[in-house]
């Protein structure tokens, strides 16, 4: 059978979208960056919307992008106006393709084929979503990354949502799909907080991928300057009191990695721990 896979790219974050995009550009039939004509992201903050768009075209040698604009602000809930987004983006895809990528821009796929084996395996299911694990990125400096840790220290991963959905689907907290769906384990990596439960309603359950096919999740693992930049116009920027764990939690891990425990900005039990590797990740 004949596949078309389409993606969405939000204009809103540009650190790691140069090398993110590449990574699954390959797989795609359809592209599309739905554009907020006043520059201005969820919380009404400014964003980088031109500097994505010449990453997007520069990386796009195929001529598959498209753009959708609209106008996607609301500072008393930065969560709905990032879901709407979204679904216009699936919308605008959805009467072309047959599934659709939400890989943010600062989330890198080390093995992008695992993507098309999701979307047959999905299939097979009748699911309208596949969840992937992802290693969250927390820090970087020049001779260390440190990384979210299970509370032994083991691996660990957290599914923030889809990163593939039927065309037609509807989306709800950013880019969760209303429906079942299939998340993907990796074999033994059962300790994070997702999956050390019995799957919930609505879920399949598989452990199928090896550890260094798990997305990693650049989320904090960015300069000081753009952590600032990504925390005013985020989706969750109501949830956590920006400036007091900036200072007193990111900016000092390097040091005092060893100590932290259960740090997660604005939700219990997410992350247990911090661990630092000398290579990168």
């Amino acid at each position: 059978m004949t596949r078309r896979v389409g993606a969405y790219v939000l204009p809103g974050d540009a650190t790691w979208l140069d090398r993110t995009l590449p990574a699954y550009y390959d797989l795609l039939d359809e592209l599309v960056v739905p554009v907020p004509v006043d520059g201005r992201g969820w919380t009404g903050a400014p964003i980088e919307v031109e500097r994505c768009l010449e990453i997007v075209r520069a990386t796009d040698t195929r001529g598959i992008l498209r753009t959708v604009d609209g106008q996607w602000t609301r500072p008393d809930d930065p969560l709905a106006a990032d879901t709407a987004q979204r679904q216009a983006a699936v919308d605008a895809l959805s009467d072309s393709v047959d599934w659709i990528l939400q890989v943010d821009n600062d989330e890198f796929l080390p093995d992008p084929t695992v993507l098309r084996s999701a979307m047959e395996r999905a299939e097979a299911l009748g699911v309208v979503g596949v969840e992937l694990p992802m290693r969250v990125v927390f820090r970087r400096t020049r001779r260390h990354t440190f990384e979210i840790a299970c509370a032994d220290g083991s691996p660990h991963h957290e599914y923030p949502g889809p990163l593939v959905v039927r065309a037609g689907s509807r989306l709800v907290d950013a880019r969760r799909a209303d429906g079942s769906f299939l998340r993907l384990v990796v074999a033994g990596g059962d300790r994070s907080l997702q999956v050390n439960r019995p799957a919930g309603p609505g879920e399949t359950r598989e452990e199928t991928l090896r550890p260094e096919q798990a997305v990693v999740h650049n989320s904090w693992g960015r300069s000081s300057e753009d952590i600032r930049r990504k925390v005013r116009s985020w989706g969750h920027a109501n949830d956590t009191k920006q400036s007091r764990y900036f200072w007193t939690v990111w900016w000092p891990s390097p040091l005092i990695w060893w100590a932290l425990r259960d740090f997660h900005p604005f939700a219990r039990g997410l992350w247990p721990r911090l661990v630092r590797r000398s290579t990168d990740v």
